[in-house]
C-alpha cells in the first residue's frame, strides 16, 4: 500500500513543460507593455515568438497556426508595402493589420492564462507566496470571467437556433435592439446563477473557514520557468540599452 509522501498529486494542464501560473503572468504583463509601448518591429517579432512558443507548449494546435498565419501575415504584408512603396494606397488596411498584431499576444496569452491553467495552480501559487485569499480567489475569478461569458453566449445563440433565430453579423446590423435584448437579457439571468454558483464552489472549498488550508497542488519554479523570466529579462534589457530597432 502507497504512502501518503509516496504518493503525487498534481493539477498539471496538458503542456511538453510544465510553466508556473506565476511565469505566465509575467509573461503576460511584460509582453503587454512591450507591445503598446514599444513600436519596434524586431521586440514584437520576439513576443510574437514567444506567445506562440506557449500555444506549442499548451498543445493548442490550431490557435497555434492561427495566431502564426495572423501574427507572421501582418509583419509580412507591412514589410512588403513599405518596400514596394505603397504604404499610402494601402494605410487602413496596414492600420489594422497593425493594432490586430499590437494586441493578438496579449489575447493568446490571456487564453493561456485562463484556459490553460488550472484554478488550483494559482492558489496554490498565491498560498505559497502567501498572498491573501481574497485576492487569490478574485484573481482567478476575473481569469475566468470572459471565458465563461463567451461559453454562455455560445449557449444562448444554441437556444435561440431551436427557435429559428440566428443572430449574426448582418442580424444584429438591422436589428441591433431586437439582438440586444435576446442576449443581454439571457445573459443577466445565467450570471446571476453564476454568482451563486461561485459562492457554492468558494464554501466548498473552505475559503469561509479561518483556518490554515492545504493542497495537493505542488508548487515550484523549474528550468522552463527561468528561461522564460530570463528571456523577457533579456527583451527588456535590448530594449532599453537600445539594441533592438
Amino acid at each position: 500500500m502507497l504512502k501518503a509522501k509516496d504518493m503525487e498529486f498534481r493539477f498539471k494542464a496538458d503542456s511538453f513543460l510544465d510553466v508556473s501560473p506565476i511565469t505566465k503572468i509575467i509573461a503576460f504583463i511584460i509582453s503587454s507593455v512591450v507591445m503598446l509601448k514599444v513600436r519596434l518591429l524586431s521586440a514584437e517579432l520576439l513576443i510574437g515568438i514567444l506567445a506562440s512558443l506557449f500555444l506549442l507548449n499548451a498543445k493548442s494546435w490550431r490557435n497555434f497556426w492561427k495566431f502564426t498565419i495572423i501574427f507572421t501575415g501582418s509583419i509580412i504584408f507591412e514589410i512588403a508595402a513599405d518596400i514596394t512603396h505603397i504604404t499610402e494606397k494601402f494605410l487602413p488596411a496596414i492600420v489594422i493589420f497593425n493594432i490586430i498584431r499590437i494586441f493578438l499576444p496579449t489575447v493568446v496569452l490571456y487564453y493561456i492564462l485562463a484556459e490553460k491553467t488550472a484554478a488550483s495552480e494559482y492558489l496554490a501559487d498565491f498560498k505559497k507566496l502567501r498572498i491573501p485569499d481574497a485576492f487569490s480567489v478574485s484573481f482567478v475569478v476575473m481569469l475566468r470571467f470572459i471565458p465563461t461569458l463567451r461559453e454562455q453566449l455560445r449557449n444562448i445563440k444554441k437556444a435561440l437556433v431551436f427557435r429559428n433565430i440566428k443572430i449574426g453579423p448582418v442580424y444584429f446590423i438591422k436589428h441591433p435592439v431586437i439582438s440586444i435584448e435576446r442576449l443581454v437579457v439571457p445573459m443577466l439571468i445565467s450570471s446571476g446563477k453564476v454568482m451563486e454558483e461561485l459562492a457554492a464552489a468558494a464554501m466548498t472549498r473552505g475559503l469561509d473557514v479561518d483556518r490554515k488550508r492545504t493542497t495537493i497542488v505542488e508548487s515550484k519554479i523549474n528550468f522552463s520557468d527561468m528561461s522564460i523570466i530570463a528571456s523577457m529579462a533579456a527583451i527588456l534589457v535590448l530594449l532599453k540599452g537600445g539594441f533592438l530597432w
